[in-house]
């Protein structure tokens, strides 16, 4: 699949994800949890969209093959998402708006909506449209049809 912004593509993967003999109602709750599910998506994303590639790089997951764009990774889930760089987020961590508004302004972001999985949502967002539409850097789960259309 070609990249396009704004563009939300879904993905259905019922009867795709499994692990053992662990209840599939038990694997797609987990998959909610998007700590659970970004190292999945991450890997995931390059086989979906052939032009990227999965570099976990500071500041960024995946850059473009063709065009060396940097984007980053960020899950939306029932509490909805924030575009900070993960070193903002956390315990004991500050988000510095000015901060993640420059880095934004040099990145665009994948957000994938895993709130109905396995139904995977995926959408990729210039960054500064980001700053422009989310200046606080967090989407509340409410806005999520802003986000994903």
């Amino acid at each position: 699949m070609q990249i396009e912004l704004n563009k939300t593509y879904e993905f259905d993967l019922t009867g795709k994800v499994q692990f053992g003999d662990m209840p599939v109602e038990l694997l797609h709750r987990l998959f909610t949890d998007g700590r659970v599910a970004s190292k999945f998506l991450e890997h995931t994303l390059p086989t979906w969209f052939e032009d990227l590639k999965f570099v976990d790089a500071k500041g960024y997951d995946h850059i473009s093959k063709t065009t060396n764009r940097k984007y980053d990774l960020k899950g939306f889930t029932p509490r909805g998402a924030c575009y900070a760089p993960s070193e903002m987020l956390g315990k004991g961590r500050k988000i510095i708006e000015a901060d993640v508004h420059a880095h934004a302004r040099t990145i665009d972001y994948v957000f994938s909506d895993i709130t109905e999985f396995p139904k995977v949502r995926i959408v990729f967002k210039s960054g500064a449209d980001m700053v422009e539409q989310f200046p606080n850097t967090k989407i509340k789960y409410n806005e999520r049809s802003k986000l994903f259309g």
